[in-house]
């Protein structure tokens, strides 16, 4: 990362330096232009070595997702790892358009965003968003390391697409459809060598690609190791952002909630199943498929009834307008799954078997807009996630 402090370049102070002063400047300057572009001469060395299918001895080409990217850079994209343009921003009108376009995820990032800056402490961390194009659409960082970041081109209405910027955080994810890490001289451009970068995809109830949340540090001293707990926070958020933008866009549809554990029902981990009246199944999350164990293409258009043991009124019978509480319901598979079904409800004189309700845990929606349960919420995950980390280091068994 590359541009002036704005400081004397060689300390001390007194009129009489100053003359020593701007004489030094440029040749500092110039030695400073020639370190860089010693490194980025090294990067893009590495890179084309990695892509000939040459041993880097554990360097950063020898992962294959890495590679991977790098070869699409090269052969698909054409771009050139020593180059040091910076990215392109589009025009404040379009970028204004692409906002309007998102509107309602924005909406609904927005708290998600303020809350995993906090959780990150803060300190030299970006949270961004962008579109399924790559176009920075929000950036959450502290306003005294604002500039910091602006100069690693992370800026409202950058494009980061792999196209545009070759592998990295936003871009890579989206080519790759998962949450990664890319750090530091994973990086295609030895321009953005500097960064570590954590993204993960958000999907739109029909499962294609919506946005992008990153979180991304400018700092040397973070470790890949350190990206565990960052990308493990980062996944949850998206997946928050994933679940309360369905409920949202569906909220005049019947809404099936359910989980093989009835106190995960009303988390993140729950499948969302959006019906119409006919019972017709218009969305499925991802959590739902894995849960039914089939393909979306497999489930929309379908009666909700195939999937269930029980008929469209019964089920209906069990709806309530603010699904707090769950009840157990099998799959036509003989599975039992917990479920709570959001709408008005139905009478039916058939109701369905073992009624006795469970309280289900706080919606999406709640933990997204109640600053309190908010607070705990995100402490409980927290917890969570440094037990995961740990365990992912060997800390101890999970």
């Amino acid at each position: 990362m590359t541009g002036g402090s704005g400081r004397d370049c060689n300390g001390g102070g007194g009129w009489g330096m100053l003359g020593a002063r701007f004489a030094m400047c440029p040749t500092q300057q110039e030695n400073n232009n020639n370190m860089q572009n010693d490194h980025f001469s090294r990067h893009a060395q590495q890179v084309l070595t990695a892509t000939r299918g040459q041993d880097l001895s554990g360097g950063p080409g020898s992962d294959p997702s890495i590679a991977r990217s790098w070869l699409r850079c090269l052969e698909d994209y054409h771009l050139d790892p020593a180059q040091t343009i910076a990215p392109t921003v589009l025009e404040h009108g379009r970028l204004l358009e692409s906002r309007e376009r998102l509107h309602a995820v924005l909406s609904i990032a927005g708290n998600e965003m303020n809350s995993l800056h906090q959780q990150l402490e803060g300190a030299g961390h970006a949270v961004l968003l962008t579109d399924a194009r790559g176009v920075i659409l929000n950036c959450v960082t502290a306003p005294s390391e604002r500039r910091i970041f602006e100069r690693a081109g992370l800026w409202l209405g950058a494009d980061w697409s792999e196209a545009c910027e070759g592998t990295n955080g936003i871009g890579t994810c989206l080519v790759e459809r998962q949450a990664l890490t890319i750090h530091r001289d994973e990086h295609f451009r030895g321009l953005h060598t500097g960064l570590t970068c954590s993204a993960s995809p958000v999907f739109d109830p029909q499962g294609e690609l919506l946005a992008v949340l990153d979180v991304s540090s400018a700092r040397a001293a973070v470790s890949r190791q350190s990206q565990f707990h960052t990308m493990a926070l980062v996944n949850l958020s998206a997946k928050m952002i994933e679940s309360c933008y369905f409920l949202r866009h569906y909220e005049h549809h019947w809404l099936l909630r359910f989980h093989l554990q009835a106190e995960s029902v009303g988390l993140f981990s729950e499948g969302l199943l959006a019906f119409d009246g006919e019972g017709r199944v218009c969305a499925a999350n991802q959590s739902a498929l894995n849960l039914l164990g089939h393909q979306r293409g497999d489930l929309v258009g379908q009666p909700v009834q195939a999937f269930f043991a029980c008929t469209l009124d019964e089920l209906l019978g069990r709806a309530s307008v603010d699904a707090t509480a769950s009840w157990p319901l099998r799959t036509c598979d003989g599975r039992q799954m917990f479920a709570a079904l959001r709408g008005q409800p139905r009478r039916t004189s058939t109701p369905l078997a073992n009624p006795a309700p469970r309280r289900v845990a706080a919606l999406p929606e709640i933990c997204l807009e109640d600053a309190s349960l908010r607070q705990s919420f995100h402490k409980a995950v927290r917890s969570y996630c440094q037990i995961w980390c740990m365990s992912r280091s060997g800390g101890i068994p999970i």
